[in-house]
């Protein structure tokens, strides 16, 4: 039998007069403050005493997913599904179809609403990806909602809780290779930014796994024994200069213990333009005068590549008029001008 305390009565009072507060319900407010718990028991008592308002508190559209993850068992016990919010509910069948195919070859959950579904994964990962760690069945959920949002609606918006997530359960050890698929699938090359800054990173292990995921940067896949703020500036200086040229190979830890996951395009680096990687897309998306450019390039040898990629690339960035007149001229001439100036010295 509950202890009718005016534990519960207490804190929600303290939570009304609370102005930190006006953005977070009250469950929430209980379980980050006492932990998950005396989330349980305030939750027990209040269902108790007042069932009413115990499910207008699971219902709160501020409830964030971890809390509600958490009072399954009291949601069960006091038959409270079927008075749950369409949002809860589908968040709860989501969330079992996980933990039951885990086991099983079971089907996730088709809701009839394709964005139903997919504002229900968004919502588990937003308000959810921070507590990760909370338990072995919470983790699963969390990660595999993220997958699921890459892989199944593409979506580009979540990769920052993603490295969240990789780099927390990293330092903890545990299993982070499909979290890293779904980042890279996330990830333009463009949003790279934040694995370099983790190059300096306080925390050693930070360090070690960005360099494991940043290998296709030169500074870094041949010399990773440099000092991580020696590295980091040598790997911001070549990020800047290629960031507009990198392509993504989709390689994985599936495939090899050191995926390449980018290289660069010397070709859109020398024309400054994005070139597709079939030649029949080639034909179509370019000028015939940068096709012949295209074509006098491809017949180069790798060191000749090389060099005329990066002074197109530098002189591009200084002199655009400069540039125009450099890549009409012949290509003899254009490797002889990029050789004198291999210095940089415009």
């Amino acid at each position: 039998m509950i202890n009718h305390n005016s534990y519960f009565m207490d804190y929600e009072e303290c939570h009304m007069y609370n102005q930190s507060s006006k953005n977070i319900c009250l469950l929430d407010d209980i379980r980050l403050k006492n932990g998950k718990d005396k989330l349980k028991a305030a939750y027990y008592e209040i269902v108790d005493t007042d069932v009413y308002r115990a499910i207008d508190l699971i219902n709160d559209e501020k409830l964030q997913f971890p809390s509600l993850f958490i009072l399954q068992g009291e949601i069960s016990k006091f038959d409270l599904y079927p008075s749950l919010s369409l949002r809860n509910k589908l968040a709860i069948d989501i969330s079992n179809d996980i933990l039951a195919r885990r086991d099983s070859e079971a089907r996730f959950i088709t809701s009839s609403n394709r964005e139903d579904m997919y504002s229900i994964l968004k919502w588990i990962l937003n308000t959810g990806y921070l507590d990760d760690g909370l338990n072995d069945r919470y983790d699963e959920v969390i990660e595999t909602a993220a997958i699921l949002l890459v892989k199944e609606y593409g979506d580009k918006d979540c990769f920052n809780q993603i490295e969240s997530l990789i780099f927390d359960r990293h330092r903890k050890g545990f299993f982070i290779y499909d979290l890293v698929w779904a980042y890279f699938e996330t990830c333009a090359s463009d949003n790279l930014s934040g694995l370099i800054e983790r190059l300096r990173s306080p925390i050693w292990k930070d360090v070690e796994l960005s360099r494991k995921l940043l290998n296709f940067i030169p500074c870094i896949g041949s010399n990773a024994s440099s000092e991580p703020a020696t590295q980091y500036e040598s790997a911001v200086k070549w990020f800047n200069q290629n960031k507009d040229f990198l392509n993504y190979t989709g390689e994985s830890f599936l495939q090899t213990s050191t995926p390449c996951r980018y290289t660069v395009s010397l070709e859109s680096k020398y024309l400054h333009e994005t070139i597709p990687v079939s030649i029949k897309e080639t034909s179509r998306s370019i000028s015939q005068d940068k096709h012949a450019l295209l074509k006098n390039f491809r017949e180069l040898d790798d060191e000749s590549k090389s060099l005329l990629s990066n002074y197109s690339a530098i002189l591009f960035q200084k002199n655009k008029h400069k540039w125009n007149k450099w890549i009409k001229s012949p290509m003899s001439n254009q490797i002889e001008i990029a050789k004198r100036f291999s210095g940089g010295n415009f």
